[in-house]
């Protein structure tokens, strides 16, 4: 176990940043370095996407290392694209009313649509006609575009007027056919980032097909073949080192907590990993640095640190 013997605040020169190295040992030097290696791909499939706008695309990484906030403020990089953030259930109804604003306010404007999706399994939960017609509007031969193949009736009539707007503009582009098309013409991508990684063909064959278990699997394993797909899902050190990136070298995390505190709460997290209620950057900011700036006495906080196991 290693020790939470602190030492002094030593400064590397760089913003009055701590040398990370002289406070831990090589070990944990090198997790350090992994976790940034895995942060630094996170950070590049995100830019990437906005740069390039070639790809819809899915990372897949463990919860509350900032991949929301990375994908947020990437985007206020790239003011000429049209950012769209959807975290939380939505009726098929209310997706493809928000895709017709966007998609219309992007041929008014001449800009692309960037769709952030934070929680594909709850957005899409119990519904596979809305994941369905999903596959096919991420799909480059067969859609690239969002069909909406029902009679609007009463729905119609509660859209408020921008919605309502939008709709007609894209009903009247085909006015022979029921419901309405909203053609992305390669302006639309979409990016996800999960927790859970895709299944590939590998694990849909474990499952007998037709079958529920299958039909879940199958589903999920679409969607990994429409998607440039980065699988950052990480062991203990790795997932370890990218906390301890963030904690260590970002201004904005636990403000206000020394060099020695920053250390004690990684080692701390270290040491307990496998107790601890929860593996996250959220976790250490939240729980362990809230308690220590509460209780800033060794006695008090470690003694509550303790009740947050298990």
């Amino acid at each position: 176990m290693a020790t939470l013997a602190l030492k002094k605040t030593v400064t590397n020169g760089q913003f009055g940043i701590p040398a990370f190295s002289d406070y831990f040992g090589q070990s944990h030097q090198g997790y350090l370095l992994q976790g940034q290696e895995y942060r630094h791909l996170f950070v590049d499939a995100v830019e990437d996407f906005f740069t390039r706008f070639k790809h819809h695309v899915y990372i897949a990484g463990q919860p509350g290392v900032g991949k929301s906030w990375t994908v947020e403020h990437t985007a206020e990089k790239f003011p000429n694209t049209i950012f769209v953030v959807v975290k939380q259930a939505m009726s098929p109804w209310a997706f493809v009313k928000m895709m017709a604003v966007a998609r219309w306010t992007s041929v008014m404007t001449k800009k692309p649509v960037a769709v952030y999706i934070d929680d594909f399994n709850a957005i899409f939960k119990a519904n596979s006609e809305f994941l369905d017609m999903f596959k096919n509007a991420m799909d480059k031969k067969m859609g690239d575009r969002l069909e909406y193949n029902k009679s609007l009736g009463a729905q119609y009539d509660q859209a408020d007027d921008i919605e309502k707007q939008a709709i007609d503009w894209f009903r009247e582009q085909s006015p022979e056919r029921t419901g309405f098309i909203i053609p992305f013409e390669g302006q639309v991508k979409f990016i996800f980032t999960m927790n859970t990684p895709l299944p590939g063909a590998q694990e849909l064959a474990k499952h007998k097909v037709g079958t529920d278990a299958w039909i879940k699997v199958n589903n999920r394993s679409a969607i990994r073949s429409r998607v440039k797909y980065e699988d950052l899902v990480m062991d203990k050190p790795v997932y370890w080192g990218w906390i301890a990136d963030v904690l260590w070298h970002e201004p904005n995390i636990a403000v206000g907590s020394t060099a020695d505190q920053k250390f004690e709460m990684l080692m701390w997290l270290w040491d307990n990993w496998d107790t601890a209620s929860e593996h996250s950057l959220r976790f250490v900011e939240e729980q362990l640095w809230d308690i220590m700036e509460q209780y800033p006495k060794p006695s008090q906080y470690r003694s509550r640190w303790e009740k947050l196991k298990g």
